[in-house]
């Protein structure tokens, strides 16, 4: 299951998009249906991962790790793709938590002085 998470970088490259753009001529809604299909696969496989476990408040226990780190900007994505996480209960549960912690809500992308809606 690792191996069908790793698509999710691609979706947060602007390059990535840039290129889907120039050499395929595609326009937003093309984008959109493009990154909501990687990034809904991807996280599935998360999902299918963590269900694995026991349940827990984050990706690997009660406090925050490097999973947890890597999980919330592609949750950002996804909603920025408008990907639907409803079949994803505990990835929706942990990115929940997270943006209750301080370290990760000072993070999150629309509070950074680069921010390009």
């Amino acid at each position: 299951k690792l191996d069908e998470a790793i698509p999710l970088g691609y979706c947060n490259v602007g390059r990535v998009l840039d290129y889907l753009k120039a050499e395929f001529g595609a326009d937003q809604a093309a984008l959109d249906a493009w990154c909501q299909r990687w990034i809904t696969e991807g996280l599935a496989a998360c999902e299918a991962l963590l269900a694995a476990r026991a349940p827990s408040t984050f990706c690997f226990g009660d406090t925050p790790g490097l999973a947890d780190i890597c999980l919330v900007p592609q949750v950002f994505s996804a909603a920025r793709f408008g990907a639907d996480l409803s079949a994803m209960p505990r990835i929706r549960a942990i990115a929940e938590a997270c943006e209750a912690v301080p370290a990760f809500a000072q993070a999150h992308p629309k509070r950074q002085p680069d921010w390009e809606a």
